[in-house]
């Protein structure tokens, strides 16, 4: 399309697509409000890639309200654009010297960043003076093939980056010294997969040698066992220095070494937001004399733990932590999980947190959750005493004003939940059934309402997106419905046990979807999935909230044999592969495919039906996930390939990806 005499453009309107021609004499004559009412359609990166370089007039309005050059968006842009872009950037002066803002990869569009890599490599070899079509594997294989290479984008200010999948060590080090190796940048932002923390020593040499004039990083993995670690040796090692322009910094990481670590070499940190991964007190052993002459920030007004895990009576850890920051810290968010066996004198209560506080002289703001681990259900006594803590004058009127407070014992996880209203630790999941009724909360108006107004009672609960039910569902007040509406909720966890028992009821579900008017994606498990194939197809809630739906995940741990895929995978496939059923439908995701030794021969078969049968769904992003890495995964090929469709007449454009743990493929069509 760039640089032709005719344009096609789609513009997406409500569910339809329509279609049309410009001729370069009407673009000429277009007044620059319709231009702009046009690109509101279309993600930025796709407006680039559609009318850059058509004539200087469009060029300047590029310029002025996309940032042509100086910013570039790919998070959401199409296949075809994506594809362009990371073949033109990396050779346009244009933008090596006035890029500011790149944001880049997507889980769902896979292959963003591969792409934008292979472009940059063919670039570089080219200036070396090297056919592009004659690159060698081995090129970049060792990291010195490139680190003497400058910043290609030296005025960059800002990157964000998501690396949907493992990338090699050689791809990290372009990523961080090429691209994000500037002087200029100012913060980085960066969601790796679980796997990515094999490469942490590359992350945290990068910002104590190459960033040092960032103010702003965020290090985040998907959920995983371990996070990034940091050790004391290393940074010694490899000569480490204070970081003193960071103020701000969000991270995961492994253990409470590397916390004490890391915040030794940041002087200047203002907010900190920490994942930690590893549960304190099974099996660490922590030199006290050595924590002790660490350094900490002197400024540290904001401290959020977004998991914080502490094994029998180990609480100290978290005071000696929280209490480095006595005479600075202004906000404190604690979630917290307590494996304390349901021992009653070591349980991190209401007295435990108010005496932490006690010593915060400038606290002004509190968030909490506590997760208390029982091997058994905990009497209703128990239960009242946890409320009983939060009743006492420094929770209802002291400094930090009326604290609500909500007790509730999860039956299914052994668990006692302890949080503050509204509930606000967006990391990490409030699980819910219906026995929420049964709350208990520790101020009087909640217990009053508690069995008269429910729509209160729900509505105090949650202020995230993201509501997750197991398969105890619960039995429904009658007419719940009319009084109240979740509509915060945009995704929903239907979190069911792979040995659902026969007993399920579908009215038990459909009660919940209908206080859900909002939810967008589907979390579900593949037995709860079959039972509506099988019984409820035709029922009219259930129906309307499918219709609703641009995202479904898919459990499929209940696949452990060939038998049971040949099973489940046609009427499966028949019931998503559904335009009237699913109208909405574009992102389709399989995981968990587990204990069945012909992982990689199941997958091929379910592309192939699904490429199949395409004409009978709209699906842009398809992806399989396995647990673990599966080299017969490995095996499958990388690589594009275009499919014919004869009616109604298109081509569909295919990026495959592959990887030791999932396939993906982002998947276009081109209508004739």
């Amino acid at each position: 399309m760039n640089g032709h005499d005719s344009l096609i453009l789609s513009i997406e309107h409500g569910q339809s697509f329509t279609w049309r021609v410009v001729t370069m004499l009407q673009l000429e004559h277009m007044s620059n409000e319709i231009f702009l009412c046009v690109w509101d359609y279309l993600p930025s990166a796709d407006v680039i890639y559609s009318f850059s370089n058509l004539n200087n007039r469009i060029n300047r309005l590029l310029s002025e309200f996309y940032g042509l050059y100086k910013e570039l968006d790919l998070q959401y842009c199409s296949l075809s654009a994506c594809r362009f872009i990371s073949r033109v950037v990396p050779s346009t002066s244009n933008w090596h010297y006035s890029l500011t803002v790149l944001r880049l990869g997507n889980l769902f569009q896979c292959s963003q960043v591969d792409l934008f890599l292979d472009g940059l490599i063919k670039s570089i070899v080219e200036k070396q003076g090297k056919s592009s079509d004659s690159i060698s594997k081995d090129f970049f294989c060792n990291p010195t093939s490139f680190k003497h290479l400058k910043p290609i984008f030296p005025q960059l200010i800002s990157l964000h980056i998501d690396l949907a999948k493992l990338f090699d060590e050689h791809s990290i080090v372009l990523l961080l010294s090429v691209i994000a190796g500037g002087t200029k940048m100012r913060r980085f932002t960066c969601h790796t997969c679980s796997s990515q923390i094999r490469h942490s020593q590359l992350f945290f040499d990068w910002l104590f040698r190459c960033s040092t004039n960032l103010v702003h990083y965020q290090l985040q993995s998907s959920q995983t066992d371990d996070g990034f670690q940091l050790t004391y040796e290393h940074t010694i090692t490899q000569n480490y220095i204070p970081h003193h322009s960071l103020v701000y910094l969000k991270i995961d990481i492994l253990d409470l070494n590397t916390f004490y670590v890391l915040i030794h070499y940041l002087p200047g940190l203002e907010h900190l937001d920490v994942n930690m991964t590893k549960v304190i007190g099974r099996s660490d052993n922590f030199d006290e004399s050595f924590i002790a002459k660490l350094d900490s920030p002197k400024s540290l007004r904001v401290l959020i733990l977004r998991h914080f895990q502490v094994a029998g009576p180990n609480c100290f850890y978290l005071n000696q932590l929280v209490e480095k920051f006595h005479n600075t810290l202004e906000e404190f968010s604690l979630f917290f999980v307590h494996f304390c066996d349901g021992e009653l004198d070591i349980c991190f209560n209401s007295h435990r947190l108010a005496t932490l506080c006690d010593r915060l002289a400038h606290l002004r703001v509190l968030r909490f959750a506590i997760h208390l681990r029982f091997l058994e259900r905990p009497s209703q006594q128990i239960l009242y005493d946890f409320v009983k803590g939060f009743q006492t004058s420094f929770w209802l009127d002291g400094r930090f004003g009326r604290v609500r407070v909500c007790v509730d014992y999860h039956q299914l996880l052994d668990y006692v939940q302890i949080f503050s209203l509204p509930y606000q630790f967006y990391d990490n999941t409030l699980y819910r059934t219906t026995d929420l009724i049964d709350a208990l909360f520790n101020t009087d108006e909640d217990t009053q309402m508690r069995g008269n107004d429910l729509s209160i009672t729900f509505k105090s609960l949650w202020c995230d997106q993201t509501l997750s039910i197991t398969n105890a569902k619960g039995v429904m007040p009658n007419n719940i419905d009319q009084c109240v509406q979740l509509t915060q909720f945009t995704t929903l966890q239907l979190l069911c046990e792979s040995g659902m028992t026969i007993d399920y009821h579908i009215q038990q579900t459909i009660d919940w979807l209908r206080l859900l008017p909002n939810i967008k994606s589907l979390y579900v498990g593949l037995h709860e999935l079959i039972h509506w194939i099988t019984n409820d197809s035709g029922n009219q809630n259930l129906n309307s909230f499918l219709q609703r739906l641009d995202e479904l995940s898919i459990q499929c741990s209940s696949i452990t044999n060939e038998y049971l895929n040949e099973e489940v995978m046609t009427p499966l496939l028949s019931f998503i592969l559904n335009k009237q059923r699913f109208p909405r439908l574009e992102y389709l995701r399989f995981f968990r495919f587990q204990h069945v030794s012909s992982v990689c021969c199941i997958i091929k078969r379910w592309i192939d039906y699904i490429l199949n049968h395409w004409n009978e769904h709209q699906l842009k992003y398809l992806r399989f996930s396995s647990p673990e890495n599966d080299q017969q995964l490995a095996d499958m090929q990388t690589g594009d390939e275009i499919i014919t469709i004869c009616d109604p007449p298109c081509i569909i454009d295919i990026r495959r990806l592959v990887s030791n743990d999932y396939v993906s493929l982002w998947m276009e069509r081109r209508y004739k």
